[in-house]
């Protein structure tokens, strides 16, 4: 539902951000572990992740995606 006064992307930002919330969150060690990703990509999120935090799926395939679109310097 977008509120009086919201844009329609501000709308859908919300709602992303409220979706995402409710996704379940793992572990960096937990995604290393998944037969999900394939060796040289859980060498990418070894890298990439930090231990102390939590990530979705989606979040993660987006880093993974984001690094190698990356410019190489």
């Amino acid at each position: 539902m977008i509120k009086k006064g919201t844009s329609k992307a501000t709308a859908m930002k919300e709602e992303t951000a409220a979706d995402q919330e409710s996704l379940p969150a793992f572990t960096k060690q937990q995604f290393l572990e998944s037969k999900l990703f394939t060796a040289q990509q859980k060498d990418l999120l070894n890298a990439l992740l930090h231990d102390e935090e939590t990530y979705t799926t989606d979040q993660v395939k987006q880093q993974i995606e984001q690094y190698l679109k990356k410019a190489v310097e």
